[in-house]
């Protein structure tokens, strides 16, 4: 019978790099250890879990890493939209940065349900600001070319959280709205007062290669 436990211990030794530690460390603000594990081996690592059935509770959510291997595991394991849910808000109050967030989330792929659009959206109240984001990064990964797009940004301009991974995820999902339907986005787009969100989107979208000249031109006319 395999010792989950200790087949994690043991590869979080292995495969730390303390160098890369540290680099994560100026990226990541986290509460949690870091090891400096790469997301390949991560990923890896977590498909080779769940082929094994690794119980969930067994990924302790004591790092940086496990809390991501975690969320891996459960992105791999052949469970129901309402099970997966039921899973990841066991994990959900250990997200405290942007790259637990963003990784787990985009990496559910299943959660473009009717179910998984009320659970992202009931994010948007919370009194978390990294739980805000995970609902900002839900929506935006699996329903912003939705018939709740509207919706979606109607529900994202009530935000009031002054916190930057907040704004940076409104900024990043208009960021995509607008360079997957530049017309609707331009509109959404105006709806927001805030001028770091307003500014930051426009910002991304004169980085991005998805839109024309002409449309990064016009879109200096938002900018607050």
């Amino acid at each position: 019978m395999t010792d989950f436990r200790i087949e994690i211990a043991n590869f979080l030794q292995e495969n730390c790099d303390e160098k890369l530690a540290e680099f994560h460390k100026k990226l990541v603000s986290t509460k949690y250890k870091i090891y400096g594990i790469r997301t390949d081996s991560l990923r890896k690592f977590a498909k080779i879990l769940a082929k094994e059935n690794c119980p969930l509770e067994e990924i302790k959510p004591n790092s940086h890493e496990e809390i991501l291997v975690r969320g891996l595991v459960l992105s791999n394991m052949k469970l129901s939209d309402v099970e997966i849910i039921e899973e990841f808000e066991k994990i959900i109050d250990y997200i405290d940065n942007w790259a637990t967030c963003d990784m787990i989330v985009s990496s559910l792929k299943r959660l473009n349900t009717k179910n998984s659009y009320v659970f992202f959206t009931k994010l948007l109240s919370s009194t978390d600001s990294f739980k805000k984001r995970v609902g900002i990064i839900g929506l935006m990964d699996y329903f912003l070319l939705s018939d709740k797009k509207e919706e979606i940004i109607d529900n994202l301009t009530k935000i009031n959280d002054d916190n930057y991974y907040v704004k940076m995820a409104i900024a990043w999902l208009l960021c995509t709205l607008i360079c997957k339907d530049y017309e609707f986005g331009k509109t959404a787009l105006e709806k927001f007062s805030d001028k770091f969100i307003r500014n930051k989107t426009i910002s991304k979208c004169r980085d991005s290669f998805r839109l024309s000249k002409e449309q990064k031109e016009e879109l200096k006319k938002f900018r607050i």
